[in-house]
């Protein structure tokens, strides 16, 4: 996964937190369309 070229975005992470409050990584990926 590399960053835009015309944006410069980058993939960003994150903690995705359940309903029940389990932790666990999560990865935000650029919106490139």
């Amino acid at each position: 996964m590399a960053k835009c070229d015309f944006c410069g975005k980058d993939v960003k992470f994150g903690i995705k937190v359940s309903h029940s409050h389990r932790r666990s990584n999560r990865t935000f990926k650029p919106n490139v369309q």
